[in-house]
């Protein structure tokens, strides 16, 4: 089961959990420098049970948030996950984000997501912001921030697939898209409504900016692309968008294009204002669904880590997508790291955990053996069963000082040291 595989008596051979971490899981860090407790909200976990006699899927609509210990040293075989159940009326979305304040260090969930491919949930719950307080034990409580009622959501769509991201006093939600699985007006609509402009909200005074974000790909439009916050850039810091899809025509027929990143865009929440930048180096390919995170060095550049995500299409062609490739500020410019690719995952999440240590969380086989011609949720449960999942628990950890992958966290380590190919740039 692959992200709470600790929580269970049974014996499981872990399986690739999907509409994953990003989307089943989302998560962010508590207490300074990474150091503290990790929480993931969990909707949707996948498991192959193994037992002696049979081995059959197991599917389980979760519904509960889960802490992990970053002040003890674990290994992805051994962590243990606490988890917190979500009481009645809690927002249970697939494809949900965590908005994390800092400065009061509560989480906001509910404005992002969708009903679950699986289980009961048929129609979406109407649009609220739950919050989140952590009881620095590695648990907490949840409690309806705004209200369903309240007009400070008038005019506001519950999103899905957007670029979205937290940090300083701001919260962001741009592009995605609403359909009838995030929006309860549009149970007898059919197909989706591709969404347009940035939705900002303010977590110190609980306000919405809605805005128009013609800076961003022409029209404010885009989906399964990512915003990093850089803290160090800017009085309020600075926002960082790049890749996913976006939606053309040629001769009538729609197309959904990747999005190139040798372009990236930025966005000072204090001054309001978002623009183009170019991206130089070892540009990575077109992609989506990847999965981003950051870390201040101790010479003043920033490092963004970008891993995995796909092309759209899933199998052979996707393979080379397993891939790490670290945007460096303020030169903006790409390095990659090179290894062999061998299992592409897309859907998953990733945040630097302390030191150089950058934790990924769950995911997708993007080299998964598909049933075709058949239903929706075929295609699906077949993706996810499709393979094994080389991360235990679907947990992977990467040094970005080494530039190697590990299976264990180590607590208290020191401040993130640049990589020697980090250096070397600035250096000539």
């Amino acid at each position: 089961m692959s992200i709470v595989r600790a929580l269970s008596i049974l014996s499981f051979v872990t399986c690739w959990a999907r509409l994953a971490i990003g989307s089943v899981i989302s998560s962010h860090i508590e207490g300074r420098n990474g150091q503290g407790t990790r929480h993931l909200d969990s909707r949707q976990i996948a498991a192959i049970v193994d037992t002696q006699k049979f081995i059959r899927r197991a599917w389980q609509a979760s519904s509960t948030t889960l802490s992990i210990d970053l002040t003890k040293n674990w290994t992805n075989e051994s962590v243990v996950f606490q988890p917190t159940a979500k009481p009645p009326g809690a927002p249970q979305l697939s494809g949900s984000t965590l908005w994390h304040d800092k400065e009061q260090n509560i989480f906001y969930s509910g404005f992002t997501g969708r009903t679950s491919t699986f289980g009961d949930d048929s129609k979406p719950p109407p649009l609220a912001i739950w919050s989140f307080k952590p009881d620095g034990k590695g648990s907490g409580s949840w409690e309806e921030a705004i209200g369903t009622e309240d007009p400070r959501l008038n005019d506001l769509k519950r999103s899905d697939r957007g670029y979205t991201a937290s940090g300083g006093s701001s919260a962001l939600l741009l592009g995605g898209i609403s359909n009838s699985q995030t929006s309860p007006g549009l149970q007898d609509k059919s197909g989706d409504v591709r969404l347009s402009g940035l939705v900002e909200f303010n977590m110190t005074r609980q306000t919405f900016r809605n805005g128009t974000a013609k800076w961003f790909n022409g029209g404010g439009c885009g989906e399964k692309g990512k915003i990093h916050y850089v803290p160090s850039f800017g009085p309020d810091g600075l926002f960082i968008i790049m890749g996913g899809e976006s939606e053309s025509y040629i001769e009538d027929e729609r197309k959904n294009d990747n999005l190139a990143l040798d372009t990236v865009w930025a966005y000072d929440s204090m001054g309001n204002r978002g623009y183009k930048q170019v991206a130089t180096g070892n540009i990575p390919k077109p992609r989506r669904d990847f999965c981003l995170a950051g870390l201040s060095s101790e010479n003043g550049t920033y490092e963004i880590f970008l891993y995995g995500g796909y092309n759209g299409n899933l199998g052979p062609d996707a393979v080379p997508y397993d891939e790490i490739y670290i945007l460096t500020l303020p030169a903006f410019h790409w390095l990659k790291i090179n290894y062999p690719p061998q299992h592409p995952r897309h859907g998953h999440s990733c945040n630097a955990i302390g030191g150089s240590q950058i934790i990924s969380v769950g995911g997708v086989d993007s080299n998964a053996q598909i049933y075709i011609n058949t239903s929706v949720q075929s295609t699906i449960l077949s993706a996810f069963n499709s393979s094994i999942d080389p991360f235990a628990q679907g947990l992977g950890i990467f040094d970005m000082t080494t530039l190697a992958w590990a299976d264990h966290f180590t607590a208290n380590k020191s401040q993130y040291i640049q990589s020697d190919m980090v250096r070397s740039f600035y250096s000539n």
